[in-house]
């Protein structure tokens, strides 16, 4: 399970050098939590899970800032869907429920904000809250800031909405990883009463189209 040791890839200053730190150090460790992961956020009726471990095909010169891999109800891709990703910044491990730039619109045309404030209004202030998923800067999920975020989420085309938690580097769980393993678990259990109404209204609204 991941270790503070497992934030040094980021201090490899090349792309070649990080990649194969990624490969061989990282994605084993999200492949090997992954189907914990899925077991956790399956339900008897839902449509089944899949994990997309980031491949970074898009980098050409400068090596990855962040890694993750993606949980969505989507075999081929995740960024389209409502999804959820667990990854490392350099400072911090994350647990994040994700509604993307490439699924916002089908999002707001299955929910409303109001609707999308009274899902979020039950996270504890432990949790964070961000409106772009390609920072690692977030903001404590007080009510205000949740607002905020939502209000941003619905007036910017380009704002995100990233909700979760994140593990600091030095934390005493990556000492532990049973314990590591059951906090990442517990996060996503409580991000999925989010998720799930969310999801069914997208799927709703895609069905609708389709008819």
């Amino acid at each position: 399970m991941f270790t503070n040791d497992d934030f040094d890839i980021f201090n490899e200053p090349t792309l070649p050098g990080r990649m194969h730190l990624i490969k061989t150090v990282i994605d084993p460790k999200f492949e090997q939590v992954a189907p914990q992961i899925i077991t956790s956020l399956q339900t008897t009726k839902s449509q089944p899970f899949y994990a997309h471990v980031a491949k970074h095909l898009r980098r050409f010169k400068n090596p990855p800032v962040d890694t993750w891999v993606a949980f969505s109800q989507n075999k081929r891709s995740y960024k389209a869907w409502p999804h959820f990703e667990l990854g490392l910044w350099p400072d911090r491990l994350f647990i994040y429920f994700d509604i993307l730039d490439e699924g916002k619109a089908a999002v707001q045309a299955g929910i409303s904000t109001s609707q999308l404030a009274d899902l979020l209004k039950t996270l504890p202030a432990v949790f964070v809250v961000s409106n772009n998923h390609g920072v690692a800067e977030t903001q404590p999920a007080t009510a205000a800031n949740v607002a905020q975020a939502l209000q941003k989420f619905d007036q910017y085309k380009h704002k995100e909405l990233v909700v979760g938690r994140s593990v600091p580097v030095g934390d005493e769980l990556f000492g532990d990883a049973d314990a590591l393993v059951r906090y990442i678990i517990a996060t996503f259990t409580e991000l999925l009463p989010i998720y799930q109404p969310i999801m069914a209204a997208v799927a709703a609204q895609s069905e609708a189209v389709d008819n």
